[in-house]
């Protein structure tokens, strides 16, 4: 039986969860992937509303706009599975400080 997590816990850990940033500035075209990860993205908290994190980051995702230097990478600024679901969306935005 899987346990009920409550609200309170639930945004507790939404607390702890590390949010992607750029590394270096990152022109809009670039692709998010294993061979580039370390030099182009860090993990780090706090989680920004609207910024993905290391459960969002998958591989291959295309930057649709610039994002500079230690700038937290939105949703929005992805091309991504995740940046078409309405209601995944709605969730990342609702999270972070």
């Amino acid at each position: 039986m899987r346990r009920m997590i409550s609200d309170a816990e639930n945004k507790y850990l939404n607390n702890l969860v590390r949010g992607v940033y750029a590394k270096r500035d990152l022109p809009a075209g670039h692709s998010l992937n294993h061979e580039s990860l370390e030099k182009d993205v860090y993990l780090a908290i706090p989680l920004q509303k609207g910024q993905i994190s290391c459960r969002e980051l998958m591989q291959g995702e295309t930057l649709l706009h610039p994002v500079e230097q230690d700038k937290p990478i939105l949703i929005d600024a992805i091309d991504s599975a995740y940046a078409y679901n309405d209601e995944l969306k709605s969730l990342i935005y609702d999270r972070g400080i």
